[in-house]
């Protein structure tokens, strides 16, 4: 087995004890807000807004400091240092005694942690080119797994001892997670890392597109390709997580008591966390082997259709059906783009670029709960669910422009 093949699976190990530990307890932020004090159901919307879009603008302001650190300090620091900031979090959240309480564990988190931006990072540093798409899918499935197996466990667990030692056994995942990465995960070097190979199954117009566009090693240059990149992932981010701060409330709306709830929403948070990670694992993968960009708008496309019956056709075994379906459908889309942008630069640069995209992501994540907030109270939290697939439409039109474009740029 070689290097970066041992190093993928021990990042997946850990970035699978990693969101296995956050997913315990923070999809069930809004019971757990509402059991320390509030019940107004404006005010608990706007709260749910707070606590998903504050660690968001943290994330945003830090993710590029940490990504010049990486290149500059290693790669598997900074996700040392993510995994003691994630332990710290929880221990935190599980003592919090007030809602403000649990929004300033909220912001510190995104100020201290960023597993999944680190892990990427240092598995698109050390694997080969040719490779990517197969990689980043692979690490993107031990997040989705684990906060697919997280909310479903971590529900029963909250139901039946209280949300405070959801937080603790959270902590206690998270700290293992973070031993394995200081014993088995070893610092990517360019030698892990090599470029396309001969004989590759990609088609020759990929090989042209993949090319035309050599970066210069030891220095990150911000094209206007890699800037059309950074929007389409502020677009998919802004769209996927839209639901997810308001799925507890949606799922305690349709069965009108907070009783039961919980384990409800943990067990539909896991199946659309597991239909991600499948994605990751079947779709990303086809990207090695053909046009990632014409993949990306495909999926995209039929996503964005099948969305819509989540709010045209009622009920909550529906509901459960076409959201499921539709993340399969775009949850290998954020691989793709990521093996796209990492193919821009050189393996020493992909920590700033990674720690730049994520800033990006995370501007996208702080926007989505407020603009959720607003329609939810506007409206309803099933209006949430219809600017959702409203969303994920604009995204697909962002991705055929760029795709667009990057045939009419391969013909000059």
């Amino acid at each position: 087995m070689k290097k970066w093949q041992k190093n993928l699976y021990a990042v997946w190990l850990t970035q699978f004890l990693s969101l296995l530990g956050f997913g315990f307890c923070l999809p069930f932020l809004p019971f757990f807000i509402q059991d320390l004090g509030i019940k107004d159901p404006v005010q608990l919307k706007v709260w749910v807004g707070w606590l998903n879009s504050g660690p968001s603008l943290a994330l945003a302001v830090m993710a590029p400091v940490w990504g010049v650190l990486a290149d500059r300090l290693g790669k598997k620091l900074m996700l040392i240092r993510a995994m003691i900031g994630g332990t710290v979090v929880l221990i935190g959240l599980g003592f919090a005694g007030s809602a403000w309480t649990v929004l300033i564990f909220r912001i510190l988190q995104g100020l201290l942690t960023g597993t999944v931006t680190s892990s990427a990072t240092l598995v698109a540093s050390g694997t080969p080119d040719d490779k990517l798409s197969y990689a980043l899918g692979f690490v993107s499935s031990s997040t989705f797994i684990g906060y697919s197996l997280g909310p479903a466990v971590g529900g029963l667990i909250a139901e039946q001892f209280g949300y405070q030692i959801s937080f603790f056994i959270g902590a206690a995942i998270m700290f293992i997670g973070l031993l394995l990465v200081i014993f088995l995960i070893e610092e990517p070097t360019p030698e892990m890392a090599g470029h396309i190979a001969v004989g590759s199954a990609v088609p020759k117009s990929e090989l042209k597109s993949r090319n035309s566009r050599k970066y210069k090693a030891g220095k990150l240059t911000i094209t206007p390709y890699l800037v059309m990149l950074f929007i389409l992932f502020f677009f998919i981010r802004l769209s996927r997580v839209m639901p997810s701060p308001f799925l507890p409330l949606f799922v305690q709306e349709i069965r009108g008591t907070i009783e039961g709830s919980a384990r409800m929403t943990g067990l539909i948070s896991g199946a659309i966390a597991l239909a991600s990670a499948a994605s990751g694992l079947t779709l990303s993968r086809l990207g090695d082997r053909m046009n990632r960009m014409a993949l990306m708008s495909v999926l995209l496309g039929i996503g964005t259709a099948v969305s819509l019956f989540i709010t045209l056709i009622p009920g909550l075994r529906s509901f459960i059906i076409f959201a499921v379906l539709t993340f399969f459908l775009i949850g290998g889309v954020e691989p793709l783009i990521m093996a796209i942008t990492s193919e821009q630069v050189s393996s020493e640069n992909r920590g700033m670029l990674f720690g730049i995209q994520t800033a990006v992501g995370s501007l996208a994540w702080f926007l989505s709960p407020l603009m959720a907030t607003r329609v939810s109270i506007a409206g309803s939290i099933e209006s949430v669910f219809l600017l959702f697939a409203i969303m994920l439409g604009v995204t697909w039109a962002v991705s055929a422009s760029v795709n667009i474009r990057n045939r009419i740029a391969l013909r000059k």
